[in-house]
This record gives structure tokens, sequence and C-alpha cells, in this order.
């Protein structure tokens, strides 16, 4: 069970709490930088297109395509479903929104914040990564002591990250490495603890590993899907108070087309054909 402000530290402390407030400092300074760069853009010809992090790779490929067929810019906010859904209940200008989970979309939908029911998009796929290559992974080997930490994304706020929790209660795994636990606040975070060593394994999206960033690097298997929820990622056109941009429908057309679900395919989410 995830309890706030009890996430275990690693080891050695001083490094991760350095490599955090670097990242928060680095993230501040990206989006100052970003924020400058744009002033000139005129932002009633960008699309703003909020995503669940694990997303990130298909979504940059997906909107490669659109970008070039439809020449509009677009503009992608990843993070965590739960603090996208927050930002946007707060206002924030997003003019659509990509979410691992249905949940969110529809609590949105509910409030009046869309302009249409959610639809589901495509539906992810839970991996254990790791990227020492003396381990290979396996839920046995995270009891075990060649494995001292265990990332996931915030079970609170991520989808991924409540699978793998999901994950670990149904083989009866949660009580035996809750003390090996760290949270990620997104899985991309999650996949920074993997990726730089400071956790041995990991839980990720499948879209992660099999994509051309990730595809060589570490070792990964495919979690059985009767050990958690389904993840079905759903599209939702918001409404920001304004006539809903005529980019914003092309975008989300183009994500249901053959186009758009053969890029997810390629990334290893299922779609509906």
């Amino acid at each position: 069970m995830y309890i706030p402000g009890k996430h275990p530290t690693l080891d050695p402390k001083a490094y991760v709490m350095m490599k955090y407030f670097a990242g928060i400092f680095l993230l501040l300074f990206a989006t100052i930088f970003l924020t400058g760069c744009r002033e000139g853009r005129n932002h009633e010809n960008t699309l703003r297109i909020a995503i669940a992090s694990n997303l990130q790779y298909a979504v940059d490929s997906v909107v490669a395509g659109f970008e070039k067929e439809h020449e509009i810019i677009c503009e992608v906010i990843p993070g965590s479903s739960g603090k996208l859904f927050a930002q946007i209940r707060e206002g924030a200008p997003y003019d659509l929104f990509l979410s691992a989970d249905m949940d969110y979309p529809e609590a949105l939908f509910k409030e009046g914040r869309t302009i249409q029911k959610p639809e589901v998009f495509a539906y992810g796929a839970l991996v254990l990564w790791t990227g020492r290559q003396n381990l290979k992974p396996s839920i046995e080997i995270l009891a075990s002591d060649s494995v001292r930490y265990i990332a996931l994304a915030n079970p609170r706020i991520a989808p991924f990250g409540r699978a793998a929790q999901e994950t670990l209660v149904y083989y009866g795994m949660e009580e035996k490495v809750r003390d090996k636990m760290v949270y990620g606040e997104s899985v991309a975070q999650a996949n920074q603890f993997i990726q730089s060593g400071s956790a041995e394994v990991g839980f990720t999206s499948l879209s992660i590993v099999m994509s051309p960033a990730q595809r060589e690097n570490g070792k990964w298997i495919l979690i059985d899907t009767a050990a958690y929820q389904p993840l079905p990622h759903g599209a939702v056109l918001l409404q920001t108070g304004k006539p809903v941009k005529p980019a914003a429908r092309q975008f989300y057309e183009y994500l249901f087309s053959g186009k758009g679900k053969e890029v997810l395919k390629n990334f290893g989410y299922s779609v509906h054909e």
C-alpha cells in the first residue's frame, strides 16, 4: 500500500536526493525556457495535448505523422494521469487529454469539462524491467537479496502504478517487498530509477521497452494480464471555454484512424480494429 510521507529512500540517500532536486530544477528551467521560446508562437494555432507519460514515445511518433500531414504544431505535455487530471480541473489550457485509464477522463466528462464522452483508443500492458545485465527479471526474484529496490509509479495517481501494486498482491509479494518499493511520480520517473541503476528492477509500460530509444536497453518480461485490471487508455477533447479548435478534432480523428492505430500497435498497445 502506498503511504504518503513514507517513501522508501534509495541508497545512498544523499545521491538520490541530489538527483531528485536536480530533476526538479531542470524541470523548472525547461518550463521557463520553453515558455520563453514560445512567446512568439501563436497559441491559437498550437495544439496542446496532455498525455500519460507511458504514452510519450508512441504519441511523439503519432504527432510526427500528424504534423507532417496537417502542418499543425503540437505541444505534448506528459505526466501522471492523476496529476494532469488535477491540472485540468484547475484550468490548465490543454486541448486534449490522453489518460492511461478511463476513470480520469470520465470524471472530467461528468464535471462538464469535456466536449464529449471519452473513448478508449488503446490498451496498455505492464512489464517488469531491469537495466542490470546480471539479473533475469521475474516475479520470484523481487523477494531475493539480489534486489534491494523495486521502482514503480505512484499508485494513487498513475494507473501503471496501480497495476504494479495489483500484480504484487496477485502474486502474494506485496508484504514481502514492501520495504523495497520506491515510488516515482509517474512511469517516466520510475523509468529513471531503473535506467540509472538506482533500482535493480521496476514496473513500467510495454510501450517504453518497445520504443526505439529503449529497445536495446536492459531486459524485461511481460506481466500476465490476469494479475492486474485492464489498462484502457482514454482520449477526450477538453472544454476550454472557447470553441473547439478544428486541429483538436483532426488530431482526435487521426489518433483513432488506421495510421494512428498502426503507430500504437508498433509500441505494444492493443487497439480495436
